[in-house]
């Protein structure tokens, strides 16, 4: 019973920050949606999550 918990806990908090830095940064579930889409058509998404990653670093450089 306590694993189970604590996955709904887990993955509620992991909702929850996903959440607020989507709303505060769009671009960036704009970003991972194409990254997702890339993917499912079995296209190369290197060049897109090189780019997720600089913009990432880049934020947390900044302090988000």
């Amino acid at each position: 019973m306590k694993t189970i918990i604590r996955r709904v806990i887990t993955r509620w908090v992991l909702w929850r920050s996903d959440r607020r830095l989507y709303r505060r940064y769009p671009h960036l579930k704009q970003r991972a949606a194409a990254i997702e889409a890339a993917r499912k058509a079995h296209k190369p998404t290197k060049h897109i999550i090189k780019d997720q990653q600089q913009d990432m670093l880049r934020l947390l450089r900044e302090g988000m």
